[in-house]
């Protein structure tokens, strides 16, 4: 409920869907009192004309959290279309050498273990009504190595191929699985890093000398979740 989730709940909740944030924090208050999920909500609920909006608390790295959610939303909705998984976990910026496995262990519960268990939760209930969208985010950092991040590539690469093979299990049950690899952008996640002097340093390299801005990603959230995305796999 919070960065890329917004935007892509905001785009969806633009085009008609009904949108549900699911996140470990729904429910858990501020110390004015209000709800940590509440800024999230009304930031989508901008964009929503009509349809619904809210939030269900959700661990991902837990299997009977994240089959409760999906059980919820079934319930209540009818059907499960759409589900894009955006949860992440930068973890901290320690060379392999350095790595424990208990730094490895908390970035990769959530990707690619958590993506695994979202996934494979929703995909069951799509194939019985077939139809679906699954949409995972992985990260440029899939491709291309940088120094200190081992565990955080290690995931998103693995969502990446994770993807591939939901799409691959699901192709004739007209569920479509992809992974959406946004370059650099500012989110909670990374803003630190690049307002560091090695973040700074890593953007003069590229053409355009900035990262991207969130808003430019609602057109591809909205393709990959509608039906002009069928054939894409």
């Amino acid at each position: 409920a919070s960065g890329l989730g917004i935007v892509f709940g905001g785009a969806l909740a633009e085009a008609g869907a009904h949108v549900i944030l699911a996140d470990i924090v729904v429910g858990m208050k501020k110390d004015d009192g209000t709800l940590v999920e509440q800024a999230a909500l009304d930031e989508v609920a901008k964009s929503a004309d009509g349809t619904k909006v809210q939030a269900i608390n959700c661990n991902v790295t837990d299997q009977d959290s994240v089959q409760a959610m999906v059980d919820q939303v079934v319930k209540e909705y009818g059907k499960l279309d759409i589900i894009v998984n955006s949860a992440g976990l930068f973890g901290d910026l320690l060379r392999v050498s350095e790595m424990t496995p208990g730094n490895w262990d908390k970035v990769l519960a959530v990707d690619p273990k958590g993506t695994m268990l979202c996934s494979g939760a929703a995909a069951k209930v799509m194939r019985e009504q077939g139809f679906g969208k699954i949409v995972n985010i992985a990260s440029a950092s899939s491709f291309k190595a940088i120094n200190g991040m081992s565990a955080y590539s290690a995931a998103k690469a693995g969502v990446v191929m994770l993807t591939k093979t939901i799409a691959v299990e699901n192709a004739r049950s007209n569920v479509q699985a992809n992974v959406l690899s946004p370059g650099y952008f500012i989110t909670p996640l990374n803003k630190d890093f690049f307002e560091s002097e090695g973040g700074e340093k890593m953007m003069k390299q590229w053409p355009g000398r900035r990262c991207g801005e969130l808003e430019e990603l609602r057109g591809v959230i909205i393709y990959l979740c509608s039906e002009a995305s069928n054939f894409t796999n």
